[in-house]
């Protein structure tokens, strides 16, 4: 079995067991870590030399709609979700095929590991049929990504005479064939789960039918959350289906930051998770990202860079903005305490949201016990950080480690991207043939300007609403 071992680095385990280290070593055989400390001996193995460099576990992005890719840049200034769901979900969106989700999934992907994230749950909710996918399927293990894939459905124009999606159930046909198929093995780097409605977008039968669905095939099942009463399609879902005994650690909510404190305690007391997309939360809605809000409930937070038309999807970003805006939230916090400023240490660390980026995101989809830390035994899923450059450059010789990865690393520091014990980048480029990237962007590129003059999308103008008179706190 190939050995390799990352020598002398500055090492972020994320794991209380194993500890952190100023310098030490990683030994890998063939996909997992086999031993992480002081002066491992491994006289066969290839060395990487980790000088100047910190190690940390593979981020792990626990919600992104890789599909829409090739729609960057025209969604920051839409009006809420409003404008994102009639230009995404009820244009665009219907102009894809097959080819044009393949295209998004994988240059998606390849983005993300360019990115330093070695896992992501794609939240795949274009999908019409079996060819589409398993195009994106074939899209993500091409990539060498470690992916959760959410299969998910599309969500149309309602037309007369047509049963409108909140009212269908999940194609049991198409999860029945993945999972007695392809993605029969939870062992694969590729797995399966559910992207169903739930209470907020499907009818209650719609959201009861899709959880025992999921729980039938031993699926960990996924639901965006509205948010504010009055605009969900079940109004009192989520305690409906927690008195049915249909919520549990198998039930993942996307957002989640509208719950008031009862319908909170009541998915936390029933075992789900939330995974917080807290760029998309600052957009688009009224009430701030689910982070110190599960902290205080003893949860752990996840988090995800959600749509690519609004941000690049850079889990760096998103848990740089985490870390922020949770502590600017627990000083308007103590300044209306009267406690201001803190006596003590502050809250919210820079190494919470690390762990929110990495070990959070994998509890939240069952994959705590193969990736988020750098444990012996877990596969080796690793980003490997340069600090000689000037964005960290002279940081790192006394520094904290984590502050330096949060507030300071960006793309262009990402030396090392390792899934399951392989490069998916090296040296700073992506292990991936370049002249194939090139036709691939193309090709993407035509599959953007397609979708733009059959949708016949144009850019929504911007009109300033009222200002408000004062911030509220």
């Amino acid at each position: 079995m190939p050995r390799m071992l990352i020598k002398n680095a500055n090492i972020l385990s994320m794991d209380p067991a194993v500890g952190d280290f100023d310098d030490a070593d990683i030994l890998i055989e063939d996909d997992k870590i086999l031993a992480v400390g002081p002066n491992i001996e491994a006289g066969d193995a290839e060395v990487v030399d980790g000088r100047g460099r910190i190690v940390t576990p593979g981020l792990v992005n626990a919600h992104i709609h890789t599909w829409e890719y090739q729609l960057r840049g025209i969604g920051a200034d839409w009006v809420s979700s409003r404008d994102y769901h009639a230009n995404m979900h009820k244009k665009l969106a219907t102009h894809y095929e097959a080819r044009d989700v393949y295209l998004g999934n994988l240059l998606g992907a390849l983005n993300q590991l360019r990115n330093g994230t070695t896992t992501i749950v794609d939240w795949c909710h274009i999908l019409r049929d079996a060819e589409m996918t398993d195009t994106a399927i074939d899209a993500l293990e091409e990539s060498g990504i470690r992916a959760v894939f959410a299969r998910g459905t599309v969500k149309p124009p309602e037309r007369p005479g047509e049963v409108p999606y909140h009212k269908k159930p999940f194609p049991r046909e198409e999860i029945e064939r993945l999972r007695k198929g392809r993605m029969a093995s939870d062992d694969r780097l590729v797995t399966l789960a559910m992207a169903i409605l739930g209470p907020d977008w499907g009818e209650y039968d719609v959201a009861a039918h899709d959880i025992r669905l999921a729980r039938e095939f031993g699926l960990i099942n996924s639901a965006h959350t509205y948010g504010r009463k009055g605009k969900r399609v079940v109004e009192d879902g989520y305690p409906r289906l927690a008195a049915e005994g249909l919520l549990g650690p198998d039930h993942n909510i996307g957002h989640g930051n509208c719950f008031d404190d009862t319908e909170l305690k009541i998915v936390l007391d029933a075992g789900c998770t939330i995974t917080a997309t807290n760029l998309t939360e600052m957009l688009n809605y009224e009430q701030p990202a689910m982070l110190g809000r599960l902290v205080k409930h003893g949860a752990m937070p996840s988090l995800g860079t959600d749509c690519d038309p609004y941000f690049n999807s850079s889990m760096l970003a998103v848990t740089r903005h985490a870390f922020l805006h949770q502590r600017e939230l627990d000083n308007r916090s103590l300044w209306h305490e009267g406690a201001w400023p803190a006596k003590t240490q502050h809250s919210t660390l820079t190494r919470d949201a690390l762990h929110w980026a990495t070990l959070g995101g994998a509890k939240a989809f069952g994959l705590d016990k193969k990736t988020g830390s750098i444990t012996p035994g877990k596969q080796a899923d690793l980003v490997m950080f340069d600090c000689r450059g000037m964005n960290i450059f002279p940081a790192l010789p006394g520094g904290n480690a984590a502050h330096i990865v949060v507030m300071y690393a960006e793309t262009s520091d990402i030396e090392n991207v390792i899934v399951a014990g392989r490069f998916a980048k090296r040296n700073g480029q992506l292990n991936f043939d370049a002249a194939r990237l090139a036709r691939l962007h193309e090709e993407l590129l035509a599959s953007r300007l397609r979708m733009f003059e059959q949708g016949q999308f144009k850019s929504v103008p911007v009109e300033r609403g009222p200002q408000p008179e004062h911030f509220v706190l």
